[in-house]
């Protein structure tokens, strides 16, 4: 592994602890390419999980919707990982001085019910489906180590773990949600019990499931994949909100179920 993938890891993973704020990364170390920033968030997810006594099980997709595509410069999405120390049960109260950001997203979260297959051919929403076995209301703290995460460029967002802060999950639906058209299924945000924001799966690549294909292939390019049991939250399906200290958050899903946290 080059220096200046170790040199990127160390310094992100140095703000994350300092919670430090920088303009960007040291242009010494600025990932040149998309599959090099990878490369160092590969190495900063390993230290964090060796700091924390955790594992990775799963993924966050980050960038799933055309407005922020074009304001971030790019034509796709991007991910990062998912760890267990940094995700909790609805009802979490979280400290809000544990982050530098608290950027609140609403997400469909899907459960791999089987490991995905290796395909010559791309996955779509339709043929990644049968291999989707749980839906999970979610939340996403976006927390992330930039004065200002627009003018980074991707290549820094997606080496500080696609700026991933703690996921807050709900209960699980196994059945219900294979009935439901989840581009077309509302999420409503509440913040101390008034409703700021609504949205809908149709602001996630189209539908959660569009992002989850995009996610499989991705993985594939790059000799990885989709397994049982991997956790994915597919993208705000709301408008984003900043928290803060004292905010309780509600996410409805309708039938599908609710998810909230709140900031100590």
């Amino acid at each position: 592994m080059g220096n200046e993938v170790i040199a990127a890891a160390e310094c992100l993973l140095s703000s994350r602890q300092g919670k430090t704020v920088q303009d960007n990364l040291p242009p010494s170390c600025y990932p040149g390419s998309a599959e090099e920033a990878y490369r160092v968030q590969e190495e900063l997810v390993s230290r964090v999980v060796i700091q924390h006594d955790s594992r990775v099980i799963g993924y966050k997709l980050a960038c799933t919707n055309r407005p922020l595509m074009e304001l971030l410069g790019t034509d796709e999405p991007f991910y990062g990982c998912l760890m267990e120390h940094s995700t909790h049960a609805s009802g979490a109260e979280l400290a809000a001085a544990d982050f530098t950001q608290r950027i609140v997203e609403s997400e469909f979260m899907l459960e791999m019910g089987a490991d995905l297959p290796a395909s010559d051919t791309p996955y779509t929403a339709e043929t990644i489906a049968p291999f989707v076995g749980k839906l999970i209301p979610a939340i996403e703290v976006v927390d992330h180590r930039y004065t200002d995460f627009t003018k980074v460029g991707v290549n820094a967002l997606i080496a500080d773990n696609a700026i991933h802060g703690a996921s807050v999950l709900g209960e699980p639906d196994g059945e219900k949600w294979k009935t439901i058209d989840l581009a077309a299924h509302e999420v409503v945000l509440q913040i101390n019990g008034e409703v700021v924001e609504r949205g809908s799966g149709a602001n996630v690549l189209g539908s959660p499931l569009n992002a989850m294909a995009w996610l499989g292939n991705r993985l594939q390019s790059r000799g990885k994949g989709l397994r049982k049991g991997d956790i994915v939250t597919t993208g705000a399906a709301c408008p984003i909100y900043h928290a803060v200290a004292g905010d309780r958050i509600l996410v409805s899903f309708g039938e599908l179920g609710e998810v909230d946290l709140s900031f100590a």
